[in-house]
């Protein structure tokens, strides 16, 4: 097929102009398309890693920029300091690794994570408009909870038997995707942010309608981690009420108590839904028959993990084993508690003949068998400055930003049992939601700071 020389210039100028057209879009909504694309690849597994290369990069250029110009911000400071509590014990946590290569890879890797939390941190500090990534991660929650919803009501779905565990997409080993079983953690983190945002712009009624799915939707998920979450939140809401001077009107402490009514019943007849009433007996053994046992059951063996992870943390109290080696570390143990989880490993590439569980489900039990003494001093000092920066969002009054600012907590509870401090797709999650959090409340503090600098 030819053409003339008029109909090539014509198509060159059409493809021309198409280009420009679609590099200057990506180049105007960039950060809603890497932002957007990370939680749509969440359910992909290690393809949410692409966007935050992506971020990184742009990230490192931003980082750069702002060293040379001689005057680092207090918030750039702020992050910097926030990611050196963690990464310099894993730095010394090399001196006693059981495992180096395995802690290095965590070490080399987690600047990536902190360039791409300054990308997102800068570009929301420069005032750029984060709605549109709102609305698509909105519109993601309600296909993941159809998904979930889908595989609970009809067995012959595609994504596996539910019962317990619904979480659609995200079920470990579906056909679809390599599945993470983190829908309910994800979630509980996207509760406060989600649902404090459409609050914040007077879409009173959608923040309602999508808080209580995300409810149903960690309910059914089977992710406990996720209704400590939700919990955390909702204990949240009436201090940020009031810290903020607002004064609790009649008419809307009898909506509560209607929408808690209604709310109640709703979870009581979801309880009674088979599969789901198993789970929630399961988590309230212990206070029916308190035992160490039932405890144990109640945590689904997380118990036994602490031990371990504590015992762990005593045979190298300073350094720890390494950061990212409590698989390897747990069967080392002379008596573990949580025997049940070791098994012999028949990979001629991994320099061990056990493993163990992959993680301790508690971020200080993480920090205190990976990096000892030391780690634990880092996560500590890190709530500490957490905690601040908490305060100064909540005295801004923006609900977008307190929202990011609690969805980080809600994600990161010191003391509930996360799956891990060191893994990688929990590094990635903590930082994204470091750089939304601290980004915001920059932008809110700087616009308060400005209007009063105006009066």
């Amino acid at each position: 097929m030819s053409f003339d020389g008029a109909s090539g210039k014509i198509i060159s100028s059409v493809i021309c102009h198409l280009g420009y057209f679609v590099l200057n879009a990506i180049h105007r909504h960039h950060f809603t398309i890497l932002l957007s694309g990370f939680f749509f690849l969440l359910a992909f597994g290690k393809s949410s890693t692409l966007p935050l290369l992506l971020m990184a990069m742009i990230g490192a250029f931003l980082l750069l920029k702002e060293i040379r110009t001689g005057k680092v911000s207090s918030d750039t400071k702020w992050l910097i300091l926030s990611g050196s509590c963690i990464l310099i014990p894993a730095g010394f946590s090399l001196v006693t690794s059981i495992d180096i290569p395995r802690s290095l890879e965590f070490i080399a890797t987690y600047p990536l994570y902190f360039l791409a939390a300054y990308f997102i941190y800068f570009r929301l500090k420069e005032g750029i408009d984060i709605w549109p990534s709102i609305k698509t991660i909105s519109s993601l929650i309600l296909i993941w909870g159809a998904l979930a919803i889908w595989q609970y009501l009809d067995p012959s779905n595609p994504f596996g038997p539910g019962g317990s565990h619904n979480q659609g997409i995200f079920t470990r080993n579906n056909p679809f995707t390599d599945g993470s079983l983190m829908l309910g953690f994800i979630l509980g983190t996207l509760f406060p942010f989600i649902t404090f945002s459409l609050w914040q712009t007077k879409y009173y009624k959608t923040s309602i309608l999508i808080g209580m799915l995300i409810v149903i939707l960690c309910y059914i998920s089977g992710t406990r981690a996720s209704w400590v979450s939700i919990a955390f939140t909702l204990f949240m809401v009436p201090i940020i009420f009031f810290s903020n001077g607002h004064k609790l009107k009649p008419i809307y402490l009898l909506g509560i108590l209607i929408g808690l009514l209604f709310f109640s019943l709703t979870l009581s007849s979801l309880y009674r839904l088979p599969g789901l009433s198993q789970r929630i007996d399961a988590t309230l053994l212990v206070f029916k028959e308190p035992t160490i046992e039932n405890l144990d059951h109640s945590l689904s063996g997380r118990l036994d993990l602490w031990i371990d992870g504590f015992n762990i943390g005593v045979s190298s109290p300073i350094a720890g084993t390494g950061v990212n080696n409590f698989r390897y570390a747990q069967p080392m143990l002379e008596k573990p508690a949580g025997i049940r989880w070791i098994h012999k490993i028949n990979d001629p590439k991994i320099p061990h003949e056990l493993e163990g569980a992959a993680h301790t489900h508690q971020l200080f039990f993480d920090a205190w068998s990976g990096a000892g003494a030391i780690g634990v001093l880092g996560l500590m000092l890190f709530y500490i400055r957490l905690f601040h920066r908490t305060r100064e969002s909540i005295k801004t009054g923006d609900l977008v930003a307190i929202g990011a600012m609690v969805a980080l907590w809600a994600g990161f509870l010191p003391f509930n049992t996360q799956n891990n401090l060191y893994g990688s797709w929990t590094t990635a999650w903590f930082w994204v939601w470091c750089g939304i959090a601290i980004g915001l409340t920059s932008r809110s503090v700087n616009n308060t700071t400005e209007e009063l600098h105006s009066t």
